[in-house]
């Protein structure tokens, strides 16, 4: 027995032995292929290891307790092309590996993700590279947007899509730029929403956080999108480079140039860039032509300052201008819009031990906007024009610690928002009251209206050796007032009469989120998150006086009383990421909404509608209980792998509790009402997919693709908007990219190949009509990208 015993021992203490002795350590040295400097700060990541590391002051870095076996390294740089390399431990013992990194002109200006120290998001975050914008015509952000499963976009007109996330929309959003920028647009019918003001080709990158979970960047409820543009860097010596791109279209016959300039020496660094759009109108598949003209240019100049090291200040002025942009789903097309945007950004890092980063942004944003109705069929009998001002500035400081074996992010936020704009109608088909004058009408849109939002935050993150936990809480005090909201008719009676007194409202409101990621195996990890987003209702929804602003066919007029929206959200998400065969991502959640804001119907008989074809007018309420919920999938090939295969699809529903449901007879006119349980949210899209298959060519010059995308019918629809249903349809794009050299590289293709005609489910339906705006037919497209 004594015998058995210690022969049981000596085997268990030596397997333990040989599993010990089997953990191998890999270290080097990363440094640049010409000048053989070391490259401090370089990220790398082995595959089947969930957390990367870095390069230290000497360029050098360390993996330890690695298995004998082969792992795929990716070492990635600003500035410097990627390395993916295939290791084996056993190779390297006791030595060191030298990496050499090739310098990337082209990606000189790649802009700094915000470290946000979490290695796997236990919820769904995607980010969108400049690679990936460079290969596409896009002319529109809203619009390319629309590529990303359960991301979508409503369609007024040819330009300025407005995103959709898992159907949250318009302030359900956080829309932003730069880590923190915000913008208040200037038309009622979202005709520039945030993501309007800002050029495509400015940014280098795009973030996306699904969800009410990412609460660092200010009140979210259904999601975050951070566009991040240009930012000037420093360089060892002064240097100056020149990167740009041209773009044309063939259907809508049109245009872009699009031109960067950086440079700078290791102080003092900057950042021009310089667009020109000219766009015309489009024809379906069927041959109709659409109106969607429209001219966007602008200009951006930043200038960086680096005091100390790992100390940067960036200062940051943008002028963009849009010119007689063609909404033919409006009544009205923008004529004008002028928009200033400035910033001002402090960041350091690696300040000590406990802190890790310092950041304070403090930003505004200046909006003009006209528009009239010249080119609609009555405008030759009232004539209107609106002009609308929209301010809003704040800013946003934050500090990273090191503390409680974890990391934590607390900071501030704060933003004031005025607004004032009025419509003058002028009555072309009145007999005019004197001799020489013609009868003028002057309407308020918004009446000096502000909204201003102080905010307090804390994220907290920390890694266990299968697990990883993050924990987010934020508060928001809101207030909003305006002067009385008011509408006045021709003889000078207030139509409304809600005295300044009864505008204002202070609201008190509580977020937060926590969610973990489990290791569940050496290639499957499982993350669970809840989180309670809430949100202060918007400019619209407050004082928005009278007008055609939401999908129905309705005027809609604002309610200063409203009740915070809250969105109450579980997310499970499985990944799948393995060397040889690719990565996976599997999401479903599902929201439960309070306090859902939507219109509620006045009747006539106490408020008519100011705009011709209109049902009604309704004003906004908080209609109770909502809930969404849905799936996304995707896969993408190894990045090794000669053929690139990615495939993805998505799906979301949702419903109203309880809403009132309207008949009308053939004159317009309501005629019943009864409340409907359980009807469809409107402007959800419906499921489809996307595979897109593409194939390395002469070590990567040339890069042929053809992508397919299905989406099927939308018959859930809402009958209290009177949604109507839309059809199925499938996409054939082909495209090909070939890379000349590291200054010059073309991307061109055929987007709808067959020409088919279809139109997405949330576009809006055309003005004076019962079909939605239908999408471009066959489009050929070119894009020239050089750098130098």
């Amino acid at each position: 027995m004594r015998i058995v015993i210690t022969l049981s021992l000596f085997l268990f203490f030596a397997s333990i032995a040989m599993d010990i002795t089997a953990q191998g350590v890999f270290k080097g040295k990363v440094i640049d292929s010409k000048t053989k400097v070391a490259l401090v700060g370089a990220s790398l990541k082995l595959d089947e290891i969930a957390t990367g590391t870095i390069t230290d002051g000497e360029g050098k870095f360390s993996f330890e307790n690695l298995k004998f076996k082969s792992y795929v390294l990716l070492v990635k740089y600003q500035g410097y092309y990627d390395v993916v390399q295939k290791i084996n431990v056993e190779s390297f013992v006791n030595q060191e590996i030298i990496i050499e990194m090739r310098l990337n002109i082209r990606e000189l200006t790649t802009v700094e993700i915000r470290d946000d120290k979490i290695v796997s998001h236990p919820y769904s975050k995607q980010t969108i590279s400049r690679v990936t914008l460079s290969q596409e015509p896009v002319r529109d952000i809203g619009d390319f947007l629309r590529s990303i499963p359960n991301v979508s976009a409503i369609r007024k007109g040819g330009a300025n899509l407005d995103p959709v996330i898992r159907g949250f929309k318009f302030d359900q959003l956080n829309v932003q730029v730069d880590n923190g920028l915000s913008m208040e647009g200037g038309c009622p019918n979202r005709m520039d929403p945030t993501s309007a003001h800002v050029e495509a080709s400015d940014i280098e990158a795009i973030e996306i956080y699904k969800g009410p979970f990412a609460l660092r960047y200010g009140p979210v409820m259904g999601g975050v999108i951070n566009m991040l543009t240009i930012n000037p860097r420093p360089y060892e010596t002064f240097s100056v480079f020149v990167k740009g791109n041209m773009g044309y279209e063939s259907n809508w016959n049109g245009m872009r140039q699009h031109v960067t300039v950086l440079g700078g020496n290791q102080k003092i660094f900057f950042a021009l860039t310089g667009n020109d759009a000219r766009y015309g109108n489009y024809s379906d598949g069927d041959g109709s032509l659409v109106k969607s003209d429209f001219r966007k240019m602008g200009f951006t100049g930043k200038l960086g300052y680096a005091p100390a090291k790992n100390h940067r200040i960036i200062f940051s002025a943008s002028k963009f201008y849009a010119r007689d942009v063609a909404f033919t789903a409006l009544p009205m097309d923008e004529r004008t819009d002028n928009t200033s945007l400035y910033s001002l950004d402090y960041q350091a890092k690696n300040i000590s031990n406990t802190i890790s980063s310092l950041e304070f942004k403090a930003y505004a944003s200046l909006i003009n906007h006209v528009m009239d109705n010249n080119e609609r069929p009555f405008g030759d009998t009232t004539s209107s024009i609106a002009a609308i001002d929209a301010l809003k500035y704040g800013y946003r400081a934050e500090a990273g610690l090191n503390i409680a074996k974890g990391h934590l992010f607390v900071g501030t936020d704060f933003y004031r928002v005025e607004k004032d704009g009025q419509r003058d109608k002028i009555m072309l088909s009145q007999f005019p009251m004197q001799i020489g004058l013609i009868p003028l009408k002057v309407e308020n849109l918004w009446n000096q209206a502000v909204i201003t939002n102080l905010g307090l935050f804390g994220e907290y993150k920390r890694e266990w050796t299968m697990w990883e936990m993050v924990v987010a809480i934020r508060g928001d005090f809101n207030q909003a007032y305006s002067d009385s909201i008011s509408l006045l008719n021709m003889m000078g009676v207030d139509l409304l009469g809600t005295p300044a007194d009864s505008t204002s409202s202070e609201l008190i409101n509580f977020s937060f989120s926590a969610g973990v990621t489990r290791n569940i195996s050496e290639f499957f990890t499982l993350g669970a998150s809840f989180g309670r987003g809430v949100r202060s209702p918007g400019m619209i929804e407050r004082f928005i006086v009278s007008l055609p602003t939401g999908y129905d066919n309705f005027e809609y007029i604002g309610n200063p009383n409203l009740k915070p929206e809250a969105n109450n959200e579980f997310d499970l998400v499985l990944r799948f990421n393995k060397s040889q065969i690719g990565a996976a991502e599997f999401t479903v959640f599902y929201s439960f909404i309070q306090d859902y804001i939507g219109g509620e119907f006045i009747p006539k008989t106490i408020q008519k509608p100011l705009t011709q074809s209109v049902l009604g007018v309704k004003r906004f309420e908080n209609l109770g209980n909502a809930n969404l919920a849905g799936f996304e999938f995707g896969y993408n090939s190894p990045t090794f792998w000669k053929m690139m295969v990615k495939f993805s699809g998505a799906y979301t529903f949702g419903a109203i509790k309880e809403i009132e449901v309207l008949e009308f007879d053939a004159n317009g006119n309501a005629i019943n009402a009864e409340m409907v349980s359980n009807d469809p949210i409107a402007e959800l899209p419906p499921f489809e997919a996307k595979l897109s298959i593409g194939y390395k060519l002469f070590d990567m010059k040339w890069i042929p693709k053809a992508d397919f995308r299905y989406v099927a019918e939308q018959n859930r629809v809402s009958e209290a908007s009177l949604e109507p249903v839309s059809p199925s349809f499938y996409l054939i794009n082909v495209s090909m990219t070939y890379r000349f050299s590291d200054y010059l590289d073309v991307a061109c293709g055929i987007n709808n190949l067959l020409d088919t005609e279809y139109t997405e489910h949330l576009n809006r339906r055309v003005v004076g009509t019962d079909y939605r705006i239908p999408e471009p037919g066959r489009i050929l497209y070119l894009n020239v990208n050089y750098n130098f």
